[in-house]
């Protein structure tokens, strides 16, 4: 199985999409693209709120 996330499904103007072979795998790209391409700190990332709006932005395909 595959999983994929796309910055634009998470309403950000940008072209990154990643793939991954599991959720664990995507949530470390996502955050390291977060941090690196749009400013996220840490402490964003961590919230909660934010962990479970990524987690349902990636999607399996």
């Amino acid at each position: 199985m595959v999983y994929k996330l796309a910055c634009k499904d998470l309403g950000v103007a940008c072209p990154f999409v990643a793939e991954g072979e599991t959720v664990d795998e995507m949530m470390e790209i996502a955050v390291k693209h977060a941090k690196e391409e749009h400013g996220y700190t840490d402490e964003q990332l961590n919230d909660p709120e934010t962990q479970k709006e990524i987690k349902a932005a990636i999607k399996e395909e």
